[in-house]
């Protein structure tokens, strides 16, 4: 009971964020279009900062072998969220029209915002960096197969090569060169004061899109959108992810990878996913429906499914 009500406590922090982020939409002190504005920042500036910060300044540098077999486990693990999403939407009768946008908004993890500082609350900061790292094939398995699933239709590559997975590789070179030493001292503590910064803000930007998007909430016919998400995001992918980190095969050079896949178990639906449903023109009501309901549904299965992985690992 005691490592329970310690995950309870881990995982509050950023629900927190969330809290005060629509409290600050409220109360208007966050105004519509500053977060928008945000969101921006966060994406081109705030986020690749956190991304190189973290690479350069890991106690245990990464090499080139171990950042691949991350982001190829990054890429299937967001390609099975979409493939387990497609076959709940057929158990669960969504109509035709909404599937796109339930499979790919259902399929979704948190990836970043919310796994990383429950990852090092549990973890450390030494798991961040390899977060961030198997986050570049999920980036990848998005903007390819994820495309595909809410559109099918051709994807843009150009997509792929978005601020978050340059900041990858860049950091990854940069590595190569020197790492952290190649830069001047007070250079270092910028970015790492803008680094600091980039996770509790996004928080509180995607709380403020939260208290928006219960403005006028209604649910779907028979609850089937939000019971099919709750069923994918917070039970069947969950337990397929702890299964494989107990008993799938993993390579040794990422024999860390069992923790990153815990902690992507637990996480709700990402709610940057229905940026993208709008942005290509599908059903964004679907999309919400299943976002919100992970996320409130995920206040109980986030402590209980890391509970579990925590228990696999022997912790």
């Amino acid at each position: 009971m005691k490592e329970l009500i310690s995950l309870l406590g881990a995982v509050s922090p950023p629900f927190l964020l969330l809290f005060i982020g629509g409290v600050s939409r409220w109360r208007n002190w966050l105004a519509i279009g500053v977060d928008r504005q945000l969101s921006r920042l966060i994406v081109t500036l705030l986020y690749p900062c956190f991304i190189i910060y973290h690479i350069l300044g890991a106690e245990n540098p990464v090499g080139l072998k171990e950042s691949t077999i991350a982001a190829i486990f990054g890429f299937f693990s967001i390609s099975v969220g979409f493939l387990i999403a497609r076959f709940v939407s057929y158990s669960c009768k969504i109509k035709e029209g909404e599937k796109p946008a339930f499979c790919f908004c259902s399929g979704i993890f948190n990836y970043g915002f919310f796994a990383i500082p429950v990852a090092s609350v549990i973890f450390g900061n030494d798991l961040v960096v390899k977060i961030v790292l198997f986050n570049l094939g999920v980036e990848v398995a998005i903007w390819t197969v994820g495309i595909l699933v809410l559109t099918s239709s051709a994807f843009d590559w150009k997509k792929i090569l978005n601020p978050p997975a340059i900041s990858v590789i860049l950091g990854l070179f940069l590595q190569a060169l020197g790492g952290k030493e190649i830069f001047p001292l007070f250079l270092w503590e910028t970015l790492s004061m803008i680094a600091y910064c980039s996770i509790p803000i996004a928080l509180l930007a995607i709380g403020a899109g939260f208290y928006d998007l219960l403005t006028g909430y209604r649910p779907s016919s028979k609850f089937r959108v939000e019971i099919g998400a709750v069923l994918t995001r917070g039970i069947l992918v969950p337990l397929i992810f702890i299964s494989y980190a107990w008993y799938g095969w993993i390579p040794e050079p990422v024999n860390w990878m069992p923790e990153v896949l815990i902690v992507q178990a637990a996480m709700p639906a990402g709610v940057f996913a229905l940026i993208i449903v709008n942005n290509y023109g599908e059903d964004s009501t679907t999309g919400l429906r299943a976002i919100l309901a992970t996320a409130v549904v995920s206040l109980l299965t986030m402590p209980a499914w890391l509970f579990l992985g925590l228990q696999i690992l022997g912790r």
